[in-house]
């Protein structure tokens, strides 16, 4: 962008060479062209759109100034430089009150500074889930959404790619994280553990949103399990997202227990939490996504980046099987296939027991549930 044209703007990518240079020991080198056509102006490059630790706190603030009684911001910690470490609380008031039962949907992202998609995923999801959409006002009644959105505040506002103020790679240091070093990963690992044992709560998902720099599309990593039915319904949820996004791919997906990531969200939490809970890592490509039946790449959009966050969050409805509650309503959800998921039999379909994705039957009750004819 420039001062005359303040709007982010890929380069063409005619301009844009990635080869082996010669001068440089036949590495791959990746150079552009572009002419600058305005003296005045001043000129800025970025690797992807920027999403600054600034426009978060303003995106923030301004939320805040609209008193929503289902919008709850608080300050879980500060990072080394004192920047602040904010948690978001989106659900119905109803949902927060004492003795009350919850189903906990944890979200963060950002821990990795330069992967500024995440935010814009991120950004996505807020922006939905606080709507008045019919879908998120039945979410909001039936779970709780906590949303770190940012967890390497100091990174991002240092202009930092994968590191802390520190130095430290912060998605690897789940396992025993510091109150000095990695305060910000200490504060919201203390909180998922204190959830984890307040018999109230039942903390169902925990979704770590990326970028990555060479995959294209968006797509999840999951754990492997040795109990093959907690494997299997593992993968609802990123199959039921792959019918609602067109640019999620599911044969993207994976599941692994690769040794190099155990200090990872994903990992850690996948091996404290009980068989009730799943954790992805939710990738994003920094460039582009391919719609099924074509070849042709889309790239990216700040916007196409918000899509995909508001998509994540209509996908729960799927998942807790929560649409006769909006099926009255004349709002309805688009469901754009792209690819089709492998065939899966609900490993749970069996009785009358429990309707829950999970499998939790009377351990954990519904929070809130109504009788969908007076739910609107």
């Amino acid at each position: 962008k420039s001062t005359s044209r303040p709007k982010w703007q890929r380069l063409p990518p005619k301009n844009v060479y990635y080869y082996r240079c010669p001068d440089h020991r036949k590495n791959y080198v990746m150079s552009f062209a572009f002419c600058f056509d305005r003296e005045e102006d001043i000129y800025q490059f970025a690797y992807c759109y920027p999403y600054t630790y600034t426009r978060f706190q303003h995106y923030l603030d301004n939320l805040q100034k609209r008193n929503m009684d289902y919008f709850f911001r608080e300050q879980l910690g500060q990072s080394v430089q004192q920047r602040q470490l904010d948690l978001l609380t989106i659900t119905s008031p109803d949902n927060l009150r004492e003795g009350a039962e919850q189903k906990v949907v944890f979200i963060t992202g950002r821990v990795h500074p330069g992967e500024t998609p995440s935010s814009f995923v991120c950004q996505g999801i807020i922006d939905f889930l606080i709507s008045q959409h019919p879908i998120a006002r039945v979410l909001r009644e039936h779970l709780v959404f906590k949303i770190a959105p940012m967890l390497n505040p100091d990174g991002v506002y240092l202009g930092n790619y994968r590191c802390s103020l520190m130095g430290f790679d912060l998605n690897r240091h789940w396992l025993d994280p510091s109150p000095w070093a990695h305060p910000t990963l200490h504060g919201v690992k203390q909180l998922i553990i204190q959830m984890y044992n307040d018999p109230k709560t039942s903390l169902e998902f925990y979704i770590d949103i990326h970028a990555h720099s060479t995959m294209m599309n968006g797509f999840m990593y999951g754990n492997i399990f040795e109990d093959e039915e907690r494997f299997q319904r593992q993968a609802i949820f990123p199959k039921l997202l792959c019918q609602n996004a067109e640019d999620f791919s599911y044969s993207s997906t994976s599941f692994n227990r690769d040794a190099v990531k155990a200090g990872t969200g994903r990992r850690f939490l996948g091996g404290l939490l009980d068989h009730t809970s799943y954790c992805y890592t939710l990738e994003v490509s920094f460039y582009s996504y391919i719609i099924g039946g074509t070849t042709a790449a889309v790239p990216y959009t700040e916007e196409a980046y918000m899509k995909l966050g508001r998509n994540v969050a209509r996908t729960f409805l799927d998942y807790y099987r929560l649409n006769p509650l909006v099926e009255k309503v004349a709002i309805p959800m688009p469901r754009l296939r792209k690819e089709k998921p492998p065939p899966y039999k609900h490993p749970l379909l069996r009785g009358p027991a429990s309707n829950h994705p999970n499998g939790k039957g009377d351990k954990k009750s519904s929070v809130n549930h109504k009788d969908p004819s007076n739910s609107f």
